[in-house]
């Protein structure tokens, strides 16, 4: 039995001095859920030298056991202590705390030797390891446990908590490096890693003196070359030497022969200049009258035109009057006819107001009259009543008096019935009067509906003539617009055309000044060319682009330098600017072969992008000019469109000018400047052409002038506007009017609907209140006739002697007569009063039509006036207008005589200018033809000069047969050329310029006759093509004439390279030796721990799967992702479950991957086993089956060699076990407890 016992103290959850154990083959440790069972397998990791982070704790002192702390009342009361939770975080110190724990384990090897291995820890984080009782360091202490095969670092003698779920999920990698670590190949990690920095330190360097060998290697074959190059550099400049004076003599001989020629023109040119000149004076005289009589027929047609034009002004002055006047009459005429209709509507509306006024007096004359007659009626009346004395009113109350005590219950009940017929009189009073009402307003309402649909007839008529005047006028407005915004568009079409002919004029002009020109630059050039040698031409007449696409691109990159003109040397370029001063030639560009800076082509732009290259590579040229080429060229590039010439300046960042093929360029700095036209043009204009542009542009400024007559005024669009703003004005009054008339119309008629309905509603209850009044009023009938009956016996004698039948009569008749007077004077009172204020109101109202009546007809008359006068002022205008107009008809009749009589005198001039220019042309060209001699006498004798001074620089031995180059002065005296120019004599002949010769006669003996007779240009070109060839090698050797010194030091320094290599390639070996030794060591452990695994895993998984229905099991094995070095790649662990297809570790269950998971730590165990195998409750996820399975597979391996102390608290395991240890939770201490109980003696 490896491991015999656990001796704790105060560690974790154990309190004091604890022996756990013994532990027998197989012992399963029970107990419930937080009775210390994980905190034994912490012990056991502790003592066996785990870190306290893989212990569930953040640090060592939190393993030493901390006892329950007790809380106690305020101020001393109550002496019974409060149990606080012991993992509570507070200030103090618990009942039991220690200040440090340690661990015991008590280890039995193979031999029955005993080890005691002991681990202390202190709150302070002090740490002791003690072996056999010995104190002992670390390395030690993990040294005596690797003695026994117990590995720390692997953890291969125990699987926490958890750890089987970590296990079956863990990845290819970390299992590779479980394995290599389980191996022991994990040590050799860091020898290897410094194994394979050292090769590749030396394989760089032998790398290194590999490639500086090669390079002086490669500078010793440069160097041989140099010296056969500078041998060849020697042959060429002899052979160009002999060409350059070859070439001397050929062009000096026919310099002579070209003067002697030239000389002989002139003096036969000469006899017809005379002639010529006569003749061009003739011409001119004739001219010169031509165009005076010319000039005075221009002046007499701009006189007229400037009167045309005054009248024409004054006419345009006198129409807008016009309109203006035949506006106001039309304004006065609506005027006067709105007046009239005006008039006659309130001469109707007056005679009805009169009629009506008549009525109102009449009814009031009648009721006056009937208020007398009634007045005079009451009179009578009165006076015939009757009347009492004084005892008889007396008599009258005492029986009233004894009356009133009779029939004492009907006179209450006709009091209250007499209340009641008030109440119901009253209401029906009421009623009546509100019906008499409502019906008033019903009438009312009706006449007023009639009034209101009468106004909004008119108004109806209104609006429509207002919107159909509107009409008319806007339409006149729009047709108006319309004429002006046709004739604007004529004017506009015409100011098109006029700028396009000013446009064609213009460039006819800058045409011809660019034809004479170009047509004076290529004579000058060509004078320049015959006077003065090396003179080659333009750049753009040197170059030709490959292909037409290139001519715009080409043309831009040459630019400003594309009418330069290239030379041989700066010497000619200076005579050149001289010449053409003194001639007053213009001026031009010079650039000089032999001085000019041109900078190298990089080549690297040849092939630098797709689509894009070189300007140079796309034009021909002559070889002999290519330095001109490069010049104006540069590192220019040409590209097919704009994206390859961003790519080139933006993407790659390259400062070089780009041009695309429609001529954009982004120059070095970034710039964009826009292409220009490759269609350049060519048109040449002549005189024709030009005045058919000027007879265009007469007739459109013609046209345009008639279109300005036409062109409405603007005084008359004012009037419109104006008429259209008063109508538009009126007729939104009237549509306002019309609206709240209609809207008025609406409420009188929705009012006369409400009065009707109120009037239904009202009858109902008129007739319920009658019936109850008529009901109330017959039985006071019938009440009072008990009463009056009476009254009767008692007031019959009364009666009788007064004369009435009974007391009611007399009482009847003296309150009737009351009654009515009153009645009758309030009723002619107020009906007085209603007709009276009704007059008044028709009068005011009648007085009111008649002032309206009295202003329309001043309005009318005013209106008549202003019409007569301005019919009189539009009778007047129309009259000045037809008279200007015959004035300026009249007036254009004599301009077109005018007119006829210049194009006369125009064209007298034409034929005379044109008789003047040919004789002009005729003498020109023969004073070009002699000018033209005497610059090539004057070109050939510069350039003569110049070789002279040329051959006199370069020490060039000229075969003289007389005179010496020293006489040759260095510098032209240009003051004295200056002063030979050749003067006209008096019969205006030129005499032939003289050149110097410095008394030089040169010897042309070694000139053959094929180059003394052949042409000269010809014979020059073969001899600068052999020049150009050999100076062209020239250039391109660049000789190093000590080549054969450096080529001693070169060699010498390849010995030793060669040494420094040779011992570079034997470190190389000898460090890929050592790492492949080290490598095939890590191998081999690897391998071998992987081998013993992988023969392992799948008998084991085969015993923890199998069963009835599986009688052979699952399976399960191990591949490698790289064989070669297996530690840097990943082991993919593949099982599969019996009966069930194969699927991928993520796709098994909970339970799968246990049992999985289990065959792989204990396959991985199997291979340098410790002597004893601790498992955390590695069942937790499995059911009853398999964690049967699980027990007999432990139960099976178990041994004395290999013990198995596993952590359960499934039954269906530790029943199998050999031993128990039981822990449980002793709460009066607060401490972990255990109990040993061995089952072996429970064995059948």
């Amino acid at each position: 039995m490896p491991l015999i016992r656990i001796e704790v103290c105060d560690f974790k959850s154990y309190r004091g001095h604890q022996v756990i154990g013994p532990f027998r083959n197989f012992t399963s440790v029970i107990g419930p859920n937080g009775a210390g069972k994980s905190n034994l397998m912490d012990a056991i990791s502790f003592v066996l030298g785990v870190k306290s982070a893989q212990l569930r704790s953040s640090q060592l002192k939190d393993l030493v056991y901390r006892g329950r702390r007790l809380a106690r009342q305020q101020d001393g009361e109550g002496a019974g202590p409060s149990l606080q939770d012991e993992d509570e975080d507070a200030e103090g110190e618990g009942e039991g705390t220690a200040n440090k724990a340690w661990v015991l384990a008590v280890y039995e090897d193979a031999s029955k030797k005993e080890w005691r291995f002991q681990r202390t820890i202190s709150t302070t984080g002090a740490s002791e390891y003690r072996l056999n009782d010995r104190v002992v360091t670390y390395s030690a202490y993990n040294a005596a446990l690797i003695q026994h095969n117990i590995l720390v670092k692997a953890k291969n003698f125990l699987v926490f908590q958890g750890d089987v779920e970590a296990v079956a999920s863990q990845s290819p990698k970390e299992l590779s490096r479980l394995i290599d670590q389980i191996s022991g190949s994990l040590e050799l990690a860091p020898d290897y890693e410094k194994a394979k920095e050292a090769l590749e330190r030396a394989t760089e360097n032998a790398t290194f003196n590999f490639t500086k060998r090669r390079g002086i290697a490669g500078e010793i074959k440069q160097y041989k070359e140099q010296k056969s190059e500078a041998e060849r550099f020697e042959a060429l400049c002899q052979e160009r030497d002999e060409l350059v004076l070859r070439r001397i003599l050929v062009r000096l001989y026919h310099i002579q022969r070209s003067l002697e020629e030239h000389a002989r023109a002139i003096k036969e040119q000469n006899q017809t200049l005379a002639g010529l000149r006569a003749e061009q004076r003739r011409h001119e005289k004739a001219l010169e009258d031509a165009r005076a009589e010319q000039a005075r027929a221009r002046s007499n047609v701009m006189q007229k035109e400037k009167r045309i034009k005054k009248a024409e002004k004054s006419l345009e002055t006198k129409r807008p009057d016009l309109v203006r006047i035949e506006a106001q009459i039309l304004h006065a005429q609506r005027k006067r006819e709105k007046a009239e209709q005006e008039l006659e509507r309130l001469r109707g509306t007056e005679s009805d107001q009169r009629n009506k006024l008549e009525k109102l007096q009449t009814d009031l004359r009648t009721v006056q009259r009937a208020a007398s007659a009634a007045q005079e009626q009451q009179r009578r009346s009165a006076q015939t009543s009757l009347s009492l004395s004084e005892e008889s009113l007396e008599e009258y109350r005492r029986l009233k008096a004894a009356a009133s005590v009779l029939a004492v219950d009907e006179r209450q009940s006709l009091e209250t019935l007499s209340r009641d017929e008030k109440t119901a009189g009253r209401t029906l009073a009421q009623l009546k009067d509100k019906l008499d009402q409502l019906t008033q307003q019903r009438d009312k309402l009706a006449e007023e509906e009639g009034s209101q649909t009468q106004k909004k007839s008119e108004l109806d008529a209104k609006v429509s003539d207002l919107s159909a005047e509107l009409k008319r006028v806007k339409q006149e407005y729009d047709n108006q617009q319309s004429e002006r915004a046709r004739i604007e568009q004529l004017e506009k079409e015409i100011n098109e055309k006029l700028v396009d002919i000013y446009e064609k004029l213009t460039q006819a002009g800058v045409d011809q000044q660019e034809s004479q020109r170009e047509t004076r630059l290529k004579e000058t050039l060509a004078n320049l060319q015959r006077i003065f040698p090396g003179v080659r031409g333009r750049v753009v007449d040197l170059c030709k682009p490959t292909q037409r696409k290139y001519e715009t691109a080409v043309a831009v990159v040459l630019g400003r330098n594309i009418d330069a003109i290239v030379v041989d040397e700066e010497k000619t370029a200076i005579d050149c600017i001289e010449y053409m001063r003194n001639q007053r030639a213009g001026q031009a560009t010079f650039i000089p072969l032999d001085t000019i800076q041109v900078k190298p082509i990089n080549d690297k732009f040849r092939s630098f992008a797709k689509g894009a290259r070189l300007a140079v590579d796309v034009i021909h040229y002559d070889p002999a000019v290519e330095r001109a080429m490069h010049h104006a060229c540069g590192n220019a590039l040409v590209c097919d469109s704009m994206e390859v010439a961003r790519y080139v300046c933006y993407e790659k960042g390259q400062e070089v000018k780009a041009v695309t093929l429609e001529g954009t360029i982004i120059h070095k700095s970034g710039l964009i400047t826009g292409g220009r036209s490759s269609t350049q043009n060519s048109k040449k204009w002549d005189e024709k052409d030009v005045q058919g542009l000027q007879r265009v542009r007469d007739n459109l400024m013609s046209q345009l002038l008639e279109l300005g007559k036409s062109k409405p005024r603007g005084k008359e669009t004012e009037i419109l506007l104006a008429e259209l703003t008063r109508l538009e004005s009126s007729l939104s009054v009237a549509r306002d009017d019309q609206k709240a008339c209609k809207a008025r119309l609406d409420g009188i008629k929705n009012e006369r609907k409400h009065l009707d309905r109120e009037i239904r509603q009202l009858q109902p209850d008129l007739r319920k209140a009658q019936a109850a009044y008529d009901d109330v009023k017959g039985k006071i009938d019938a009440l009072a006739s008990v009463i009056n009956a009476a009254e009767d016996d008692i007031f019959a004698d009364f009666c009788q002697r007064i004369g009435v039948s009974n007391i009611r009569e007399y009482e009847e008749r003296q309150l009737k007569l009351a009654q009515a007077e009153n009645e009758a004077r309030l009723q002619f009172d107020t009906q007085i009063a209603r007709l009276t204020h009704a007059i008044r109101f028709a009068e005011d109202q009648l007085k009111m039509t008649q002032d309206r009546i009295s202003t329309y007809e001043e309005i009318i008359q005013t209106e008549a006036q202003n019409l007569e006068r301005l019919e009189a002022e539009r009778t007047a205008a129309q009259e000045e207008i037809a008279e200007a107009e015959e004035a300026i008809a009249t007036l254009q009749n004599e301009l077109k005589e005018l007119a006829e009589v210049l194009d006369e005198k125009t064209k007298k001039v034409e034929e005379v200018k044109k008789t003047t220019s040919k004789a002009g042309k005729a003498l020109d060209q023969a004073l070009k033809e002699v000018a033209s001699h005497n610059d090539e006498i004057e070109k050939l004798g510069l350039e003569r000069s110049a070789i002279y001074r040329k051959c006199k620089l370069d020490e060039i031995k000229l075969p003289l047969l007389s005179g010496t180059l020293k006489n040759v002065p260095m510098e032209e005296n240009l003051r004295d050329e200056v002063a030979m120019e050749v003067d006209e004599d008096e019969e205006g002949t030129q005499q032939v310029k003289r050149v110097p010769d410095f008394g030089i006669e040169v010897d042309f003996e070694t000139l053959d006759d094929d180059e003394r007779e052949s042409n000269a240009a010809e014979t020059l070109k073969e001899l600068d093509e052999s020049l150009a060839k050999v100076n062209a090698e020239i250039e391109h050797m660049a000789p190093n004439l000590k080549a054969m010194d450096r080529l001693d030091d070169v060699e010498a320094k390849l010995v030793e390279t060669e040494k420094e290599a040779e011992k570079a390639r034997n470190d190389s070996k000898k460090a890929r030796e050592q790492f492949n030794e080290i490598k095939r060591r890590r191998c081999e452990l690897f391998n071998k721990a992987y081998n013993h695994i992988s023969e392992r895993i799948d008998q084991v998984y085969k015993d923890l799967t199998k069963g009835k229905m599986a009688p052979t099991g699952g399976v399960a094995y191990l591949t490698l992702e790289d064989s070669e070095e297996p530690y840097t790649a990943g082991i993919k662990y593949h099982a599969m479950p019996p009966m069930k297809r194969f699927r991928d570790m993520e796709q098994l269950s909970g339970g799968e991957k246990t049992i999985a998971a289990l065959a792989l730590l204990f396959a991985i165990h199997s291979y340098q086993p410790s002597p004893f195998f601790v498992l955390d409750e590695v069942d937790a996820a499995l059911d009853n089956t398999n964690v049967a399975k699980i027990a007999s597979y432990i139960r099976s391996h178990a041994s004395d060699t290999f013990q198995f102390i596993v952590i359960s608290l499934k039954g269906s395991l530790y029943e199998r076990s050999n031993s128990l240890v039981g822990i449980y939770r002793d709460q009066d201490v607060n401490s972990s407890r255990t109990l040993t109980l061995d089952l072996t003696q429970y064995d059948d």
